[in-house]
């Protein structure tokens, strides 16, 4: 399912302000990377489309008469997303047919689209970066140019650009759960399959899952017990919708057949599912479509109180 979002000119005053927001230094990394992008954007464009061979150009073409077809490539708006999504940075391209009409510009479109949606787009010669584009939509897919008078169709896609591995936050360890919940996702998923915490790495597998806490809180059990109760939240991306729904199931499933996790064997320490649910129309990359409740008892530790030593009982005097 693809997303439509608005032009920088609709955006909100809220967005804007939280694209500014100082806490998240690695926003010089973020447009780094997008500089790097550009260039490896330029060549998956000719490689789709052998027509535009030296005629991608930046932001608008040398002069109104320039020879058709030609493309026009433009960086937009560059929003922070959150914590483990990091930036999205969204890319625009015009894609002007000349004489060969709207009808070769939407063919040209859907080979775009085809080409470059969930495909990773890899950086040339030294530069082995790798950028997963999504396709975003657009309110206005045709429009006429009012300068040089000539019609054009417009394609939007953004990459999600997270923060650099080399952070504090990146750096610090996992919660023990989490880290237990990775590796038994892994043991069910296989090696074909990449699994991470907290956030997502700058270059994520085709298939990756990534699992991040949400939420905690306690519940009494008893005079001596009481339960510790950790929310997670799980996200799953793969070349297409199919393969990641079936993953979705077979890991709420998982969860229905294995009701104890383990999280030190060796110790016998384990925890429980609670609830495990999917949903499957939620957007991988900002929401994620697992939702998992983890449950551990836990005794209450042991008070220290005064021993009685001698009780005494004196008749009531009248």
């Amino acid at each position: 399912m693809h997303e439509y979002e608005a032009a920088p000119a609709e955006n909100t005053k809220l967005e804007k302000g939280m694209a500014r927001q100082p806490q998240h230094a690695s926003a010089g990394c973020a447009k780094a990377a997008c500089c790097r992008m550009r260039q490896a954007f330029k060549q998956k464009l000719i490689e789709i489309v052998p027509a535009l061979q030296g005629r991608v150009y930046d932001v608008q073409p040398p002069s109104q008469t320039a020879e058709e077809p030609y493309a026009v490539m433009a960086l937009g708006e560059e929003i922070w997303k959150s914590s483990w999504a990091g930036y999205r940075q969204v890319v625009r391209i015009k894609l002007y047919a000349g004489q060969a009409g709207l009808a070769q510009a939407d063919v040209w479109a859907n080979a775009l689209i085809a080409g470059l949606h969930r495909e990773p787009v890899t950086g040339q010669g030294e530069d082995t970066s790798a950028f997963t584009p999504h396709y975003l939509g657009v309110r206005d897919a045709e429009k006429l140019d009012t300068v040089t008078g000539k019609a054009y169709r417009t394609l939007r896609f953004g990459v999600y650009v997270p923060e650099t591995a080399g952070s504090s936050s990146s750096a610090a360890q996992p919660d023990e759960w989490l880290a237990a919940l990775t590796r038994w996702t892994q043991k069910q998923l296989g090696e074909t399959w990449s699994v991470y915490a907290d956030a997502w790495p700058a270059q994520p597998g085709r298939h990756a899952v990534l699992w991040r806490l949400s939420g905690c809180e306690t519940r009494m059990a008893g005079a001596s017990m009481y339960e510790l109760r950790k929310r997670f939240i799980g996200h799953i991306i793969a070349p297409d919708s199919a393969e990641e729904n079936r993953a979705a199931s077979a890991l709420v499933e998982g969860f229905a057949t294995q009701i104890q996790l383990p999280l030190d064997q060796d110790k016998g320490r384990y925890m429980s599912t609670d609830e495990a649910s999917a949903d499957l129309q939620a957007d991988a990359i900002l929401d994620g479509q697992l939702r998992l409740t983890l449950v551990q008892r836990r005794m209450r530790p042991a008070e220290e109180a005064a021993l009685i030593r001698r009780v005494e009982i004196h008749p009531v005097l009248k």
